[in-house]
Formats: C-alpha cells, structure tokens, sequence
C-alpha cells in the first residue's frame, strides 16, 4: 500500500488492546458474590480503548494553504478529493479542469508544479503521484515513520 514511497520509511498495522496492570504488591481476598467463596487474587486495573477503524484523510499542516496561490489550492482540493489509501493520487488533467473549473490544462500544470516545488507531491510514474503524508495522509490507522 505505502511500498516506494519516498514520504515514509517504515509502515506496519497495529491494534490497541486492553492493557491490565497490577495494583500492589500483596495479595487481596477476593469475594465471589454468588458463591460466597473467598479467594487471595491480585488486583488488576485495567483500560480498554475502542478506536475508530473507519477510513479517514487526515490534513496534518493547514497552514501550507497560506503559502499557495489560488490555483495550486485548487488543485490541492482535487487532489485531496482523489486521495487513494496510501499516500498517492491518480491524476486526471480532464478530471481536474472540471473540479477545478479552469478552462487551460496549464493552469492545472502550474498549480501542480507548484505543490511539487513546496514538497506537497513527488511523481510516482506516469498520471500518479505521491502525496507528503506530513500534510495530508488517507488509509487507516497505519502506524509509519515519516522521512522529514
């Protein structure tokens, strides 16, 4: 999913569990309530977190906008909108004139090279392109180290 890109360098799943710890040293008498037994038991305190798993796109650094001009925030919001889990976009210059409303494919062109100058995106092949997961990243919740 994240394999070659050049954004991040270590990618694995993880899951948050339930996490007990003991409490003291010595152990307490314990009462069963239906049986009334007693029983020496160490007591445990624990948490349980329950995570959203849904699919999210996080946007990491709202400022870059400032540093933009109109038209490479346009196509920041297509690409946005496009995002494939991962980190990389399939972009479509006739898609995007169309979400953009920009009548040139250069406008488009500009605006993309523009995010590709401010470290936004890097090409991935021919059409794809990586998008910097330090300022917007889609997938699930992905454990990675990012390259800065």
């Amino acid at each position: 999913m994240v394999e070659g890109n050049p954004y991040i360098v270590v990618a694995k799943k993880y899951r948050k569990r339930f996490k007990a710890d003991a409490v003291g040293v010595e152990p307490v008498e314990t009462i069963n309530l239906r049986t009334g037994e007693i029983r020496a038991a160490t007591q445990l305190v624990g948490t349980q977190k329950i995570y959203d798993t849904t699919d999210f796109v996080k946007f990491y650094e709202p400022g870059i906008l400032v540093r933009m001009s109109s038209g490479a925030v346009a196509v920041f919001s297509y690409i946005v909108s496009n995002l494939q889990f991962g980190g990389y976009v399939m972009f479509d210059y006739k898609e995007c004139l169309g979400y953009t409303g920009y009548k040139s494919r250069q406008a488009v062109y500009r605006g993309l090279m523009e995010l590709a100058k401010l470290d936004v995106v890097r090409q991935k092949s021919k059409g794809e392109w990586w998008v910097n997961p330090n300022i917007v990243y889609r997938g699930q919740r992905d454990e990675f180290e990012i390259v800065k």
